[in-house]
């Protein structure tokens, strides 16, 4: 196998490409999926609301945000797996209806996790227990 060097003229050009895919799939999901679409800021608008009244840290905040990042992610990846198993078949396929749940599920647990999230957070403050300080500073 013959070294080829890499052609370095067309690297910005293909990076604005990657970019402008990356924003292409983004606006596809933002405008066609249901969950991206309503359950995502619902459960943001939620965690911000009981934040607020139960005094979450911005540490909290920050974490919720992390899950719902990759709460996002985990859809987008679902919605692609749907989207290329539609392609292969649309024939009703044992293995084309498991991979599509599997999927699914990856998504559920996510949203699972922002949920208990709040809900611990929300619990540690009603219960006047300062986890950061237990899990960061150690326990006195």
């Amino acid at each position: 196998m013959k070294f080829e060097k890499p052609d370095k003229k067309g690297v910005f050009t293909q990076i604005f490409r990657n970019i402008s895919d990356s924003g292409h799939g983004m606006s596809i999901m933002f405008r066609e999926s249901s969950t991206v679409k309503r359950l995502i800021p619902i459960e943001f608008v939620g965690g911000v609301l009981i934040g607020l009244a139960g005094g979450f840290i911005p540490l909290e905040y920050l974490i919720l945000f992390a899950v719902l990042i990759l709460l996002f992610t985990v859809e987008i990846l679902n919605t692609s797996i749907e989207e290329v198993n539609d392609l292969v078949t649309l024939e009703v396929d044992e293995r084309v209806r498991r991979s599509k749940d599997m999927a699914s599920a990856a998504v559920a647990v996510w949203h699972l996790v922002y949920v208990v999230c709040v809900f611990s957070f929300l619990f540690c403050h009603l219960a006047k227990f300062p986890w950061w300080i237990a899990i960061l500073g150690g326990m006195q």
